[in-house]
């Protein structure tokens, strides 16, 4: 089969980029998520999209897509588009129901068709566009900790999964809430519950202060670098610009829009109350993953240990939904998911000359 590569417009590829869209695809590749990633990065005058399409020179036909981003320069490389904080997988889409070697076919083809450097991050160990990487060009290979945890048959086989330390963290977290008269309540929005704009505001504005308070932490300290006056000015810079990024980057705006999140906060009794901790992020097509970007908490709640809460209750209302098997952890081996009983995986950033 003769094949040729081209750069497409992403706008051109809606219909070809959604047939795409199989079992195997992470909701992090979606085209509805990676429109908002693409008006982000058009922002930038040093990025330039380049989707690369694999087509059957016969018939037209797009066989793979991989969306890169041309970063320009002295030294200008590709690197993968949805590689972008917030996005935690990146990969290439392929045309539904192509075998195993037609996809390595197409890689061959893809790779030696973009012969300069390649920076391609967040790539899933299993992925066909790692695997199939001439090993001739990698100049390096770094694996980065992921993880996901499965969701459990009963709530008893759940604990007993757990180590012992861990379960009696989370029995502790309980009895410690209902001991203290705190009536936690789950509310899960998206899909047939909007969310309230007022909800939303909250919410960014505890995921805001989590890091403004961990960066906080460091300004003035005998550990920091550069010393006070320059600690000062980028505390200031914190406050200012990186506020304005934070409150307009992709996923601030993807997470409460797109049909397929799902937001899980914590009340602390009922809605507007008092937010405990939340967890938001996006579902697959047969909702068999829940992927998660975000996680945050409620720090005047910390004795309750809320993020072990959150979890628990956010895995019970998985299972009575009866189709999510996946409560999928993303980017990070903190050992909080591990204790709560995830499972890791890796995914790879390769650079390749």
């Amino acid at each position: 089969m003769a094949k040729i590569l081209e750069f497409i417009p992403f706008k051109d590829l809606e219909s070809v980029w959604k047939s795409m869209e199989t079992a195997f695809v992470s909701p992090f590749m979606y085209y509805d998520y990676m429109a908002y990633i693409v008006k982000e990065t058009r922002r930038n005058p040093f990025r330039a999209i380049r989707i690369a399409c694999i087509k059957d020179t016969d018939t037209a036909e797009i066989l793979m897509i991989v969306a890169l981003v041309k970063v320009r320069g002295l030294h200008p490389y590709y690197k993968m588009l949805g590689d972008i904080g917030g996005c935690d997988i990146a990969d290439a889409l392929y045309k539904a129901g192509m075998t195993d070697e037609e996809k390595r076919s197409c890689i061959r083809f893809f790779y030696d068709s973009m012969p300069g450097r390649l920076v391609l991050r967040r790539l899933y160990e299993k992925s066909p566009l790692y695997l199939n990487a001439p090993a001739d060009r990698i100049v390096s290979d770094g694996a980065v900790g992921y993880a996901d945890i499965p969701v459990f048959e009963d709530w008893d086989s759940y604990l007993k999964s757990l180590s012992g330390y861990s379960r009696h963290n989370v029995k502790r977290a309980y009895m410690r809430m209902e001991r203290d008269g705190v009536k936690y309540n789950l509310k899960v929005y998206g899909g047939d519950t909007p969310l309230p704009k007022k909800v939303w505001r909250l919410l960014m504005k505890t995921y805001y202060r989590r890091f403004h308070a961990k960066y906080k932490r460091g300004v003035f300290s005998d550990e920091t670098k550069g010393g006070v006056v320059v600690q000062f000015l980028k505390y200031l810079h914190y406050l200012t610009i990186k506020k304005l990024w934070f409150y307009t980057k992709h996923d601030s705006h993807s997470i409460p829009e797109l049909s397929n999140s799902r937001i899980c906060v914590l009340w602390d009794g009922d809605e507007g109350d008092e937010m405990i901790s939340f967890l938001c992020g996006f579902l697959t097509h047969d909702k068999k993953i829940y992927s998660l970007p975000r996680l945050a908490i409620n720090e005047k709640y910390n004795y309750y240990t809320p993020g072990c809460i959150l979890m628990a209750e956010v895995l019970k209302y998985l299972k009575e939904g009866g189709e999510t098997e996946h409560l999928d952890m993303s980017r990070g081996d903190e050992q909080y998911k591990f204790k709560m009983g995830a499972i890791g995986y890796f995914a790879h950033d390769i650079v390749l000359k």
